[in-house]
């Protein structure tokens, strides 16, 4: 049976240990961070950094559902390190080292055994990889979420007694749970499943109660950091309870979310991962960790359950990327269930396994099929279509933002517009209330369109197929009626994206 340390001392070995971890999480989220281009939703990324102070405040969150926390420091990452696709996305690749680190530390407060293990399940987690390869603030709630989970793990060892200060735990936590909320708006229903917990754990453990007062001041503390954003949030809000393209909850979907978020991005690895998980909740309450194995079980169940309950009361919001914060109790319960295991070098086959299996699933991120829209493509023939005196129209608007990056990138200059205008289009009626800055194109004045586009050579159109901005092809209608065919339809994947070059009809190019 696992047994806690009775010296928070590191000794050499866990040093070491500590290190081989980080420098595999290194390893696997640096490799190949610049193979494929910017992506639709990590062009957002890219624009909101490039964006003024004041507009990171009030023009980006009409754009991009998320707070600005990240976007400012990808701002200032950038400014540094410049635009290149490997720069931007080393953001989250050091996240992702980062939360690995404080993933071990948090398990370490259950003993060393476990934090190894459960680095070396973390560092090697395939969601978690492919989350620290782009350029979007969710690894960014991951770290937030092992903040908290250390905090939580923190104050609950020091009321046992176990000789270390709780002062650290409530900094994690306050710290932590203030990035969460920054980071992501769904992050409230992680703050809410942890709430839900300790709430429950005041009225059964009379032990904990101690903990009733610091814990309120935590609280508070976390929502006084958080204020000056309920403003801006609750208009996002507004939007995404308007209307959201995540389809409804079902058992179904609630087993397929799973299997990426903490499985193997398959069904039948999936129940195994969870039985595995049960058994280190087990195995923790069996040594009379009880406390911590309530802790480690509600922050994925009670984050699930809420994230459900949103979706069938409200708007469905349940979506793989927004569990990313329930990765580090699930992987330290798993590592618990390993570090059971009595002889060493079962201990060592159980975690080899584990990692050859994980590893053998994110091999998928970096060889055999292209995962991202393949926008450096489209940018080299787009050039190349429109010609010298030619124009690329993006239907939606938002695309040009990936079109954009992907252009700057190869030193190509081709002008480019967006229908029905150029992002951020406000004031236009948008597609999806959540997106203010992507409105449909049914409906709209598409003059200024036809004023850019007209005796133009060659028209080049890129688009998504059964575009939903466009589903009566008005761009389509518009170019036929002055003047122009279609001359080329060449189709690009992953993203079902299509590029249409048209010419007047009096020419046979």
């Amino acid at each position: 049976m696992v047994r806690r340390s009775s010296s928070d001392r590191l000794t050499a070995r866990d040093l070491a240990g500590t290190a081989l971890v980080l420098v595999l999480a290194a390893a696997l989220r640096f490799y190949c961070l610049g193979c494929e281009a910017l992506w639709l939703d990590e062009g957002f990324s890219w624009w909101d950094a490039k964006q003024s102070l004041a507009d990171l405040w009030s023009v980006v969150p009409q754009c991009d559902p998320h707070p600005p926390l990240y976007a400012l420091l990808l701002k200032g990452w950038i400014a540094v390190f410049g635009e290149s696709v490997v720069a931007i996305r080393s953001v989250n690749a050091i996240i992702g080292v980062v939360t690995t680190g404080v993933v071990m530390l948090a398990a370490r407060e259950i003993g060393p055994r476990t934090a190894l293990a459960a680095g070396l399940v973390f560092a090697a987690a395939p969601f978690q990889i492919e989350f620290a390869h782009e350029a979007r603030p969710y690894t960014l709630l991951g770290l937030a979420a092992a903040m908290l989970m250390f905090g939580v793990l923190r104050i609950l060892r020091a009321e046992e007694g176990a000789g270390r200060p709780g002062r650290t735990g409530w900094i994690a936590f306050v710290a932590g749970g203030a990035l969460a909320l920054w980071s992501n708006n769904v992050a409230i229903l992680l703050l809410g499943a942890l709430a839900i917990a300790a709430a429950g754990m005041f009225v059964f453990d009379r032990g904990i109660r101690p903990l009733l007062r610091p814990a309120f001041v935590a609280g508070a503390a976390i929502m006084l950091l958080w204020a000056p954003y309920i403003p801006t949030l609750a208009e996002q809000a507004g939007g995404v309870s308007a209307d959201f393209w995540i389809p409804p909850p079902s058992w179904w979907r609630l087993a397929n979310e799973l299997r990426f978020a903490i499985g193997f991005w398959t069904f039948p690895t999936l129940w195994p991962l969870l039985a595995l998980w049960l058994l280190g909740l087990v195995a923790l309450w069996r040594r009379g960790d009880r406390r911590e194995a309530v802790a480690l079980a509600a922050v994925p169940v009670l984050t699930i359950a809420l994230n459900i309950a949103v979706s069938l009361a409200v708007r469905p919001v349940f979506i793989a990327r927004a569990l990313v914060g329930i990765a580090p109790a699930f992987f330290i319960a798993i590592a618990a269930a390993i570090a059971t295991l009595e002889k060493r070098w079962m201990r060592i086959a159980a975690v080899v396994a584990f990692v050859a299996v994980e590893l053998s699933v994110a091999r998928n991120l970096y060889i055999g099929y292209p995962r991202k829209e393949p926008w450096n493509e489209i940018a080299r023939s787009a050039a190349s279509q429109a010609g010298g005196d030619g124009i690329v129209l993006v239907a939606s608007n938002q695309e040009a933002l990936p079109l954009g990056h992907a252009l700057q990138m190869a030193g190509l200059h081709v002008l480019v517009r967006g229908v029905p205008a150029d992002f951020p289009a406000i004031g236009l009626a948008a597609r999806y209330p959540s997106g203010k800055c992507t409105p449909s194109i049914e409906g709209q004045d598409l003059s200024a369109i036809r004023d850019a586009v007209r005796g133009r050579p060659a028209v080049v159109f890129i688009t998504r197929r059964n575009n939903v901005y466009d589903p009566h092809r008005d761009v389509e209608v518009m170019l036929a009626w002055l003047g122009y065919r279609q001359a080329e339809l060449i189709t690009f994947q992953p993203g079902y994206l299509e590029m249409r070059r048209f010419v007047p009809a009096a020419t046979g190019g």
